[in-house]
């Protein structure tokens, strides 16, 4: 058996203990093994979050065929062309001490533990056997900073999530937001909490809320995922759905060895609104026609029509048209012929916002410009697959695009993704962007 030494830490909580007239022999007496070892979500944030609960055993699949985040753990791993993607069951590499009255055990209990030589991690989490079961501690966290001039943007109805909250670094860039991984937070990111003005913490997990660029985490709130198919469904939403109504003023990153905690003044999480919106645009994508049971419904409600060209901080966001929603109005047919003069590689889309709900983002029907911009993209791909057929990110991107130029429901967020990541693919031949979601995940 491979054994540590005594913490350090360790140390320090007897002689704590001792200043309060504890008895501290069996701390006293009690060495630390220190291991790296895979934990469920679950026992990844206990003690870190309010509940951990409502964490499955199994998160939901994806259906990507690339892990493209080496610290999530994941099974039903299949590579051939027909895979459906895997599971994401919780987080690998994890610095865990455990004493060595109880080692032997742990490892029967959790065989993925590996003791490890050295001095004692910077971060860690300490494990007890009772009753046969392991049992975690809050995480120990090394604290690599606090960020406080930091500014984060609130996204909702979007793709990727009920709400996306996407966090702008002020003078230290430690997140990565860029294909780059040269960044203190990057792809190798293990959880992320997050934390309201009332005390409320909840966890995060890989693919569903975290991605490898993690200045963006992304989370749904409703059972009922019909209004937002993009992702099957979400664990852990019974903690997630209790950050309606809260102010999220701290957002913690967990890196296996660090921790990064970003402080705001308030993130405040709007209701979401579920009746349906309908857009529709006219054949020349002149003019988009938005219905609603009404109108009214939204206080101090406006509607804005956007074109979004980049991702990240390269985002160029530009107004086409704003209005005031207007009491008892149910449908608006507006003037968007500024659209055909944009580059098609850019995304459009009409957003709704109030005071009473959450801003309602409603997808718009792919332009024609886009088709054609996608086409010739196709066409580029296949010409570098005849060269070079092994490329497998390259073709299941081709395949993907082949789909959504035929499907008559696809939205311009949709083909606005499928646009950059080509556009990287056929220019660079960087593998990477097959799990970037659009060039920003």
């Amino acid at each position: 058996m491979k054994k540590g030494f005594l913490l350090t830490a360790a140390m320090a909580c007897v002689l704590a203990l001792a200043a309060c007239g504890a008895d501290t022999t069996d701390a006293a007496s009690e060495n630390l093994v220190y291991g790296t070892a895979t934990l469920t979500y679950a026992e990844f944030f206990s003690g870190d979050v309010s509940s951990t609960d409502s964490f499955d055993a199994v998160s939901s699949a994806t259906t990507s065929k690339y892990e493209i985040m080496p610290n999530m753990d994941t099974d039903f791993v299949d590579e051939t062309a027909n895979a459906d993607g895997y599971h994401i069951t919780g987080v690998k590499n994890v610095n865990v001490a455990v004493s060595e009255a109880d080692y032997e055990a742990y490892q029967a209990c959790n065989p993925t533990f590996v003791p490890t030589e050295g001095e004692a991690p910077a971060q860690y989490k300490v494990v007890t056997m009772e009753d046969g079961a392991a049992v975690y501690s809050e995480t120990h966290f090394n604290l690599a900073d606090t960020v406080t001039d930091a500014t984060a943007e609130l996204v909702t109805g979007g793709t990727w999530g009920d709400y996306q909250i996407n966090v702008a670094d002020g003078a230290a860039a430690h997140l990565r937001n860029s294909r780059e991984d040269e960044f203190d937070i990057n792809s190798e990111i293990q959880g992320i909490i997050l934390e309201t003005e009332s005390g409320l913490k909840v966890g995060m997990e890989h693919m569903q809320s975290i991605w490898v660029q993690p200045y963006e985490v992304s989370f749904n709130v409703l059972d009922d995922n019909t209004h937002n198919t993009t992702i099957a469904a979400y664990d852990n939403l019974t903690e997630l759905s209790k950050l309606v109504g809260e102010t999220v003023t701290k957002i913690t990153y967990i890196m296996p060895n660090a921790a990064y905690v970003y402080e705001f003044d308030g993130i405040y999480i709007k209701p979401l609104y579920t009746e349906e919106v309908t857009a529709s645009v006219s054949e020349g994508y002149d003019a988009v026609t938005l219905s609603i049971s009404d109108f009214g419904d939204f206080e101090n409600g406006k509607l804005t029509v956007t074109y979004t060209l980049g991702s990240g901080r390269n985002k160029e966001i530009t107004t086409l048209l704003e209005t005031a929603l207007v009491d008892g109005t149910d449908t608006y047919t507006l003037d968007v012929s500024a659209l055909a003069g944009l580059d098609a590689g850019g995304t459009y889309g009409a957003i709704i916002s109030s005071d009473t709900y959450a801003d309602v983002t409603v997808a718009l029907p792919i332009s024609q410009g886009q088709k054609a911009a996608l086409a010739d993209l196709v066409a580029t791909a296949q010409d570098l697959l005849k060269e070079d057929a092994s490329n497998a990110t390259l073709a299941e991107h081709v395949e993907e695009a082949e789909e959504l130029l035929a499907d008559e429901t696809a939205t311009s967020g949709e083909a606005g993704t499928l646009l950059a990541e080509l556009t990287e693919l056929t220019s660079s031949g960087d593998e990477e962007a097959s799990g970037e979601r659009g060039g920003q995940h």
